[in-house]
This record gives structure tokens, sequence and C-alpha cells, in this order.
């Protein structure tokens, strides 16, 4: 079980900080919870836990699943409720609906589809662009739902400071350039 405890905090502090303060404030009390750690055994191997996890609750409230937890999803509410006050009705809703989310930990899987990757395309596109002068073209295989076709259309914001792309977009990424700045 400590191994997925360590998914769960990795996930918290690496991919959550920052971008998600209800998923990273649920994953850091998953990683301490040893009934909800005992839970995501039920997922396939090769699975990333916590996106399954979150993705199986998250697919309930969507399909109606009525519980308090509803009221702390941004998706679900106009306003959320303080997210770091979520993770008991989160466990709650576990309890409750655990052998429909064991069922859908079996039987799902899920494929991250980030658009945070963005940023490092961004950089690079624009590196071979400022070298080569010529127009670029990305095809895509994957299953990313066009998220990554899209890179031209986001607004980006480096660890630099610089702001680059569609300044006028909804999609906001931000990210901190290691090495070398691209810009």
């Amino acid at each position: 079980m400590e191994w997925i405890s360590k998914r769960f905090k990795q996930f918290a502090e690496i991919e959550c900080n920052g971008s998600s303060p209800l998923y990273e404030n649920l994953a850091l009390g998953v990683s301490i919870d040893e009934e909800l750690l005992q839970l995501c055994l039920a997922c396939k191997e090769g699975q990333p836990m916590p996106n399954l996890l979150f993705g199986a609750v998250h697919f309930l409230l969507l399909g109606g699943t009525d519980h308090p937890l509803k009221n702390y999803y941004s998706s679900m509410t106009k306003n959320p409720k303080d997210p770091e006050k979520a993770f008991p009705y989160f466990k709650d809703f576990c309890q409750i609906y655990k052998e429909k989310i064991t069922k859908l930990l079996r039987e799902k899987i899920v494929q991250t589809n980030e658009v945070s990757r963005c940023a490092y395309l961004y950089a690079a596109f624009s590196h071979v662009y400022e070298r080569t002068k010529k127009p670029l073209a990305l095809i895509e295989i994957g299953t990313s739902a066009g998220l990554q076709l899209l890179w031209n259309e986001y607004s980006y914001e480096f660890s630099n400071g610089k702001r680059v792309g569609k300044q006028t977009s909804k999609v906001h990424i931000t990210s901190e350039i290691r090495g070398t700045e691209p810009f």
C-alpha cells in the first residue's frame, strides 16, 4: 500500500500543485487513508490510479449521483466550495458508492490529455520556425481529442515572465522553463 500512497502524494505535489486545488487536496487525503488506498487495488494494472479514481468519482457525479461532494467541483456548480474541506465528502461518497466505483476501476481505463503539454510544443515550434522561417504542420496520432492540434489557439506564460500565444484565449497555460530559455 505504501507505493499507492506515494503515487497519490506525488500526484498531489507534482501534477496538481498550482493547477487543481481540489485534486491536490483529495490526493493528499487519499494518500493517508487505508480504506481508499485499498479501493485503488481494483484498478487495472498499468492504469494511473489517481486519474482513474478521480475520473470514476467525477463520472458518477456528472451522471446524476446526488451527493454534497458535487458542491466542490467547478464542473458541477458555479461557486465551488473550499477544496480544503472536500476530503470528508469524497471519502463518504467513496464509501456509499464503493461498488459502483470498484466496477469502474476494474472495467475502465483512462487516457490523460493534458493541454499543458502544449507549452513545450509552443516553445519547440517557435524555435523551429525561427531557424527555418517555414510554415509548420502538426499531425497528431493519439487520443488527445485534438487538444494538441490547437496549440496555437492558447495563451502561454513562462516562468521568465514572457507571455506568448493568443492572448485572448480562454485557455491560459503556465510553464516553468528549465535549462536555456527558448524566448
